[in-house]
């Protein structure tokens, strides 16, 4: 089951949400999420949160509507995009999106970005995705889809990822060992054809899908 969860950052375009709504199961919004989900004219399954940082009237259109909502004190442990990750989960769901989880406050987008390795630890499939990137963490093979040209950066989480093997792009690895304090070698590499495999033996490895 696929889940799309809207947080509070800003969103200056909504094309790129598009592919991820029209194959969600469940739409969660979490506090100011709200937001983004009445640009986008849809009616979330759930909200959730302390509803600190949202508009009023967003509360009250969605409350008259009659959808679910899910209050928590604002006096708490987590942050509402944990919440709404923990409530997305007890759904079962194998596959969330966050959007609206980059934006210009670097601690929530670092600790957002964290938050993947909770949901990979749990054998569910997360990413994070903006206009410009897609935030993808993995601890064994992947295939990453896209065009030619397009950049992938491959970025160790824990503190050594082994043998990384990068097909199918400009600058390839064969059975390559990134350390968080080495040399960045794997950043702003490119894509050579629609399909490019990733593998790794051990360790967790960003996989980031950016344009400028």
């Amino acid at each position: 089951m696929k889940a799309v969860l809207f947080a509070g950052a800003e969103i200056e375009r909504y094309d790129f949400c598009k592919e991820y709504i029209q194959n969600a199961d469940v739409i969660v919004c979490c506090d100011g999420g709200m937001r983004h989900t009445r640009a986008l004219k849809i009616i979330p399954d759930y909200i959730l949160g302390d509803f600190d940082s949202c508009k009023k009237e967003d509360f009250n259109y969605y409350k008259e509507l009659g959808v679910k909502i899910k209050t928590f004190p604002t006096q708490k442990d987590e942050t509402d995009m944990e919440l709404g990750l923990d409530f997305a989960l007890e759904l079962g769901v194998d596959d969330i999106v966050i959007c609206g989880g980059i934006g210009s406050r670097f601690d929530h987008t670092l600790a957002n970005a964290h938050l993947l390795l909770r949901l990979l630890k749990k054998g569910v499939r997360g990413r994070l995705v903006n206009e410009k990137n897609c935030v993808e963490l993995i601890d064994k093979n992947m295939i990453v889809k896209g065009k030619k040209g397009d950049l992938v950066s491959t970025i160790p989480l824990s503190m050594e990822v082994t043998g990384i093997t990068l097909e199918g792009f400009a600058y390839p690895l064969t059975d390559h060992t990134l350390t968080i304090d080495d040399d960045i070698v794997a950043v702003s590499n490119v894509m050579l054809q629609e399909q490019c495999s990733i593998t790794i033996k051990t360790g967790y490895l960003f996989v980031i899908q950016a344009r400028d």
